[in-house]
């Protein structure tokens, strides 16, 4: 009877470990089989820009300094392939941290490219002080330039 009892006991311990086998080579089958995701990235930053207006190639004159009623265009220069990831350009105030706009875009490019992100004024003119731009690739950053609305341009200060 003690035969018995072992044997049972070896039985039941074999069908477990068989059947946690079978149900972990199932799961990894399963994620296996998951369809890929849409998104594919060998993307970086390789310069950001901002200026107020768009050139014909598509960049833009950088500045640090802008007008009340300037545009700000932020100017993304990537190298590398990408399919559909998504590029952020974030404009805060740097008195307060007020998120003041956010622009993206999703991304397909074989090639070095350049992608320009115009913020949108909350008023009829910035207000006069400092902001930050910042630029994340797929949800990190990447990149960061601060900029400043000022009053007068100090001579000399735009072609």
């Amino acid at each position: 009877m003690g035969n018995a009892k072992l044997l049972l006991s070896a039985v039941l311990a074999t069908s477990f470990f068989v059947t946690a086998c079978a149900q972990k080579a199932d799961g990894e089958k399963a994620a296996d089989t998951k369809p890929a995701q849409a998104k594919t990235s060998a993307l970086s930053l390789f310069a950001l820009n901002v200026g107020n207006s768009q050139q014909t190639d598509g960049s833009v004159l950088p500045s640090t300094l802008f007008l009340p009623d300037d545009k700000l265009i932020a100017s993304i220069n990537t190298k590398g392939k990408a399919t559909s990831v998504p590029v952020t350009a974030t404009l805060t105030a740097m008195t307060d941290g007020r998120v003041l706009d956010e622009v993206a875009k999703s991304i397909t490019t074989s090639v070095d490219a350049t992608s320009n992100f115009e913020f949108s004024r909350q008023a009829p003119a910035w207000a006069i002080g400092r902001y930050l731009i910042v630029v994340s690739i797929d949800g990190k950053k990447v990149g960061q330039q601060e900029i400043e609305v000022v009053q007068s341009l100090p001579e000399g200060a735009r072609p």
